[in-house]
């Protein structure tokens, strides 16, 4: 039944990444950097702070742990680094796949500050930490 083990284990993944994000978010530092950020940029559309989109943003979000999950428990085991190494390199790689290209398309859009986009890697990197270092031991 390893299909109930990686929705058991993308649960829990999904939940400390949770933690870790509303760490960073709530971080008064990088609050300051994004409601700068929403000022400069007030011609997009604005996402909203209501239930509903933090009920969407939730599921997204569980979603891509769930497919972090599947990755992880298909490729930990065939790298030739063991334990926490191939954890954190695993780690690495996936937070290389989940930032490049959303950074990459806002930086292109030369909208966002530096200091935002830094933010945005280090989230990526956060939570890929956060996501690979919970399932390291339930797995």
């Amino acid at each position: 039944m390893l299909y109930l083990k990686i929705l058991a284990w993308g649960l829990v993944a999904g939940l400390v990444n949770s933690a870790a994000m509303a760490v960073l978010y709530g971080n008064p530092w990088v609050a300051r950097i994004h409601a700068a950020d929403q000022e400069a940029n007030t011609a997009g559309p604005s996402a909203g702070a209501g239930s509903r989109n933090f009920g969407a943003h939730f599921l997204g979000t569980q979603l891509e742990v769930y497919v972090v999950t599947i990755g992880y428990a298909w490729l930990h085991p065939l790298l030739p680094l063991h334990g926490l190494i191939g954890a954190l390199a695993l780690a690495l790689l996936f937070a290389a796949l989940r930032t490049c290209a959303p950074v990459w398309a806002l930086w292109l859009r030369a909208t966002h500050s530096p200091r935002y986009l830094a933010v945005e890697v280090a989230a990526g990197v956060l939570s890929s930490v956060a996501i690979t270092l919970t399932l390291y031991p339930l797995m």
